[in-house]
């Protein structure tokens, strides 16, 4: 049986890499809320968290960006890093993964978590529609049908749709103001924001493929960091100034260490791998495993509870997001696969 598929360029896609690289990615995406809780203090005098997912963001890029460069010391592959030639898509895919993390994470200090998780994965939708405009792939039947089952999944996992006996089926995102989230409404915007960012960075990955798994992933943080000072600069002149290393703990410290190391090192540099071996509505699909296993962590560490439409929703996104990786079975060695792979910036 073949899984890779040769582009014009001389770029093999090897979808059963692609598809292995997104799922523990996402998983380990799925890590975020727990560790960024566990990681951002709590103002004494307000009772609440401050807002410091920006410099979460930041600390993670740059953990990525120094693990990545000793793999690729260890690798041999310092060389190839030295040849690579920069271009507007690498580091645009950087700076937009950057960002998209510090304001998703800020996002969840300031506002509920599904609207948080819910305005960031518009970002798969939205990368999926530039694709298909811009590089011209095409969204067959199959493949929008599973895009439309994680869609639809997602939306009850996060309470978007609930079932109550008095009311029956209800649906609504709530953004109107609450006393409780003083800064909710900017805290939507962070999210939509994230979202927008995620987008662009899943479409930047769709280019230059003649890019090394390693060097792309060590530039994608390189530029990653970057990103999320821009967004702890804006944070910190516009909304809250507070300097997290004034107010962290030692325990805080450590678990954003290992936010660091669990969500950057290995969930963030297993993208540009996926985004070299996958079409961006099949990163689009698997992307949403994220959203079980934050629901999962939620109920198993968190104690929070798990409605029967929630565990329904949960349960779309795992056939909608497996869906492509299991129509790999069963296709006949040498059988080209029924998809457009395109040339792309060299």
């Amino acid at each position: 049986m073949s899984t890779q598929t040769a582009a014009p360029t001389g770029h093999v896609m090897n979808k059963k890499l692609g598809f292995t690289a997104m799922l523990l990615s996402a998983t380990g995406m799925g890590f975020v809320g727990t560790f960024g809780r566990l990681a951002t203090p709590i103002d004494p005098e307000t009772g609440a968290r401050y807002i410091t997912g920006d410099f979460l963001a930041f600390g993670r890029m740059t953990i990525g960006a120094l693990g990545m460069l000793a793999i690729i010391l260890l690798v041999k592959k310092l060389p190839d890093l030295k040849r690579t030639r920069l271009s507007f898509s690498v580091v645009a895919g950087g700076l937009a993964i950057g960002m998209s993390l510090a304001f998703y994470v800020s996002s969840t200090l300031m506002t509920t978590i599904a609207n948080a998780v819910f305005l960031i994965y518009t970002g798969p939708l939205f990368s999926a529609i530039l694709a298909w405009i811009f590089l011209k792939e095409r969204i067959d039947l199959k493949n929008a049908m599973f895009l439309s089952l994680v869609f639809i999944g997602m939306i009850m996992t996060i309470g978007l749709v609930n079932y109550s006996a008095g009311e029956g089926l209800s649906f609504g995102l709530d953004l109107a103001p609450n006393p409780e989230m003083p800064n909710k409404i900017m805290g939507d915007i962070f999210g939509l924001a994230s979202g927008l960012f995620y987008g662009l960075a899943l479409f930047f990955y769709r280019y230059r493929g003649d890019i090394g798994e390693e060097v792309r992933s060590f530039w994608n943080f390189i530029f990653g960091a970057i990103g999320a000072i821009a967004v702890m600069i804006f944070r910190m002149n516009t909304l809250d100034p507070t300097n997290p290393i004034e107010v962290m703990t030692p325990t805080n410290w450590a678990w954003a260490f290992g936010m660091f190391v669990v969500c950057g090192l290995f969930a963030i540099g297993l993208l540009p791998v996926a985004g070299k071996h996958l079409l961006a509505v099949e990163l689009s699909t698997v992307s949403y495993w994220e959203c079980v296993v934050g629901i999962l962590l939620g109920a198993l560490v968190w104690n929070e509870s798990m409605t029967l439409i929630g565990a329904l929703g949960g349960l779309l996104i795992i056939v909608g997001g497996m869906g492509p990786m299991l129509g790999l079975v069963g296709r006949r060695a040498g059988q080209p696969e029924d998809e457009t792979i395109l040339a792309v910036e060299r």
